[in-house]
């Protein structure tokens, strides 16, 4: 399940001010996080999605040396 998270969201949770505390889960990589701010989920998310682009960015071949 690429790009499937599993979230919880803790009692502190305000949506209302977006703030958000709790857990969060890669699926396919098992990677998992406790935030107690929006910030820290935010920033989780965005390093799974760069690690995931990253995994599938076409390779370059090296230069062929006459």
């Amino acid at each position: 399940m690429r790009q499937a998270f599993v979230l919880k969201l803790g009692a502190e949770t305000e949506p209302a001010r977006q703030h958000f505390v709790g857990s969060i889960e890669e699926v396919d990589t098992g990677r998992e996080l406790r935030f107690k701010s929006t910030d820290e989920l935010l920033a989780f998310l965005a390093q799974c999605f760069e690690n995931e682009m990253k995994q599938h960015e076409p390779e370059i071949d090296a230069p062929l040396q006459e």
